[in-house]
């Protein structure tokens, strides 16, 4: 198995483990936020944050990053997700480049955020996500500042 393969599957399968009851897909989907942070000329961010986690258990919140039509990812940009947690949150890798990506394709990338976190309530993550989209002809570098919250229990 390559190794983005098995990281892939490694990031589901903590993800899962977040959700230890069988639940419908309703209630599933419930538990996890999908918020669009960036929406700009030629891409969009999306973060799937899960809305419950357990303290001191493992979890992920997913950074998605897709080119609009017209546009793809540029692979030779020094891509950057640099996160930045809140008192008592540890990130397995707070600074993330295309080569940790869990998937990278033309024209979408995903980055799990793996954390864990010590204490309970609302914890408020930010990030700067540096990263470029082009077309045939151009290339526009950006810069996104992304936020979330996660409620630990």
């Amino acid at each position: 198995m390559n190794p983005t393969r098995a990281l892939s599957l490694l990031v589901w399968m903590v993800f899962a483990a977040t959700c230890s009851t069988p639940q419908t897909a309703e209630a599933h989907a419930a538990q996890v936020a999908a918020a669009t942070q960036g929406d700009g000329e030629g891409f969009t961010v999306e973060i799937n944050a899960p809305t419950d986690v357990k303290a001191n258990a493992p979890a992920a919140v997913v950074v998605v990053l897709r080119a609009k039509d017209g546009f793809h990812l540029n692979k030779d940009f020094p891509t950057l997700l640099d996160v930045t947690p809140p008192a008592g949150v540890e990130v397995v890798k707070a600074k993330q480049t295309l080569a940790d990506a869990t998937k990278a394709e033309e024209t979408f990338a995903s980055f799990a955020v793996k954390f864990s976190a010590k204490t309970v309530g609302e914890k408020a993550f930010t990030a700067i996500f540096k990263f470029a989209v082009c077309t045939a002809t151009t290339c526009n570098p950006k810069r996104e500042a992304l936020a979330w919250k996660v409620n630990v229990k």
